[in-house]
């Protein structure tokens, strides 16, 4: 379950993404405090369930959340507001699922969360595990994943080296090719080759995806590398990705 979270206010922002956060401690929460970033994101990733904030500078939570049911017509829609003038208008134009009042907390997230309208699709996760030291590996149900294309395997063990980092296209270009020459038009095939190889073994979803760059969903995975972070176990002496010549930045650092 991958739910959307969006209100330009940090403070209530923070507050809302903790309500979720302790509601629906195994949902995919994504935060923005821009409506247009948020339908940005959008597009390019499969939403099951929106809490926003009504009044917004920019786009409001109305315009946004009607673009948002124009691409996905059963998303839940749930607004979050410290005003309730516009409670006819969510129910009426809109046709919101739920209505919350500010302050947000878990309670109301968890009530609101019992009484969805619209039924989501429970994708099946697959295990997706990343193996870092030494070579890089990609495994799916301990299984090789088999790339058409070495670039696109770079490409996605770069996304996994910054943990989860967005990183933008000009950086991944600059580092997989360590050239002058211009790769856009590659890399925007290796860029649609890696999301159709992860939707083709049924992991698309630990992919971030924005029009200027991507990252990798660092909780939906299994890494040694993330593995060895945690455990903050000193320096690693081995290889890192070797296959790379550009993980040698990486490496000297671990």
């Amino acid at each position: 379950m991958r739910i959307l979270a969006v209100d330009d206010e940090r403070l209530m922002l923070n507050a809302l993404e903790n309500a979720i956060k302790e509601a629906v401690p195994d949902a995919e929460l994504c935060s923005f405090r821009k409506g247009s970033e948020a339908l940005n994101f959008a597009k390019e990733n499969l939403i099951d369930i929106a809490f926003l904030d009504i009044r917004m500078r920019g786009m409001d939570g109305l315009e946004l959340a009607r673009e948002l049911l124009a691409l996905y017509p059963k998303l839940n829609v749930i607004f979050c507001t410290g005003y309730d003038d516009y409670i006819s208008e969510a129910f009426r134009e809109v046709r919101c699922n739920g209505y919350i009042m500010k302050p947000v907390d878990a309670d109301q997230v968890r009530e609101e969360m019992k009484h969805l309208r619209m039924p989501f699709e429970v994708r099946d996760k697959k295990k997706i595990r990343f193996q870092c030291f030494g070579y890089f590996e990609v495994f799916v149900n301990d299984q090789p994943i088999d790339f058409a294309r070495a670039k696109t395997k770079e490409l996605l063990a770069y996304l996994v080296s910054a943990c989860g980092a967005v990183c933008s296209n000009q950086e991944i270009m600059v580092y997989l090719w360590e050239d002058d020459e211009n790769h856009e038009s590659y890399f925007k095939k290796i860029r649609t080759d890696l999301i159709e190889t992860l939707e083709k073994y049924g992991c698309e979803d630990i992919l971030y995806r924005q029009r200027a760059g991507m990252g990798i969903c660092g909780k939906m995975v299994e890494c040694d590398y993330y593995d060895w972070k945690k455990t903050n176990n000193g320096r690693y002496n081995g290889e890192f990705m070797k296959q790379y010549s550009w993980s040698e930045y990486f490496g000297e650092n671990l």
